[in-house]
């Protein structure tokens, strides 16, 4: 019965695991399409305001970023 409780306890490990791991790689997925729109945002010559606005990211973060290079607001 020992072996029981513990191989499922090792099953909900893993399966803790992987549910962590997906859910990580869902929200990299999210900033990298958040980077992607930003990007295109900035090419598009949007105000910052807006870009900000849409992505929730603040003009911090996005200078961060590195791709927002000197430019008026």
């Amino acid at each position: 019965m020992e072996t029981y409780k513990k191989s499922v306890l090792e099953y909900y490990d893993v399966q803790s695991a992987m549910v962590c791991a997906r859910e990580e790689g869902i929200q990299r997925g999210i900033e990298k399409e958040k980077i992607a729109t930003i990007k295109k945002c900035l090419q598009k010559n949007m105000a910052i305001d807006d870009i900000v606005f849409l992505t929730g990211y603040s003009k911090e973060q996005i200078m961060q970023l590195g791709i927002l290079k000197q430019r008026s607001t």
